[in-house]
């Protein structure tokens, strides 16, 4: 069965990016995020998605492959404990679903139980097109860090795993761990 067209509302603004900024930067200093900004290479007149691409691959060039996995997950925490903060409780499903959509980087998030899908990401085509799966670059941690945030406070969990792409559906699911 066919994952729904929805159309993606946001896109990925200079304010979204500058958000993301500000939190990489709670996270691994000024300094640090000013060395990755400083090694970006993106073409003039680049989109929201390839600058965010790009500053994902620059924090990998410059801190490993792992450590970008870790920061960016982090990165991804962070940024739903800010919107969780602006939001009441009661709403936290919703915010959590409509949210990438609103930010323009994925249609939304699904949630069944056990687990959430993150369906028509707008990195998957770049990703194809770098020859790399999900979960191979840095950028798809954030998201992965996004729904871990959320879920943690909403069904109490302990994190969340990859656990495939459903390609005929369009989306990457991410299994709930509940122990350890």
């Amino acid at each position: 069965m066919q994952e729904e067209s929805v159309k993606i509302e946001g896109s990925i603004t200079k304010e979204v990016i500058d958000t993301l900024i500000g939190l990489m930067k709670d996270v691994i200093g000024e300094k640090a995020v000013n060395i990755v900004l400083n090694n970006i290479n993106v073409d003039d007149g680049a989109k929201g998605r390839d600058i965010v691409y790009a500053f994902a691959e620059s924090t990998t060039n410059i801190l490993s492959k792992k450590a970008s996995f870790a920061i960016l997950r982090q990165v991804g925490r962070e940024l739903a404990a800010v919107i969780m903060s602006k939001h009441p409780k009661e709403d936290w499903d919703f915010v959590l679903e409509t949210t990438l959509n609103d930010l323009g980087f994925a249609q939304k998030i699904l949630k069944s139980e056990g687990k959430s899908f993150i369906c028509n990401c707008v990195f998957y085509s770049v990703l194809q097109k770098d020859g790399l799966n999900p979960i191979e670059h840095s950028v798809c941690w954030t998201g992965w860090g996004f729904i871990e945030g959320f879920m943690r406070k909403i069904e109490d969990i302990k994190g969340i795993q990859w656990v495939a792409r459903d390609h005929e559906n369009n989306r990457c699911q991410f299994d709930y761990i509940t122990n350890f």
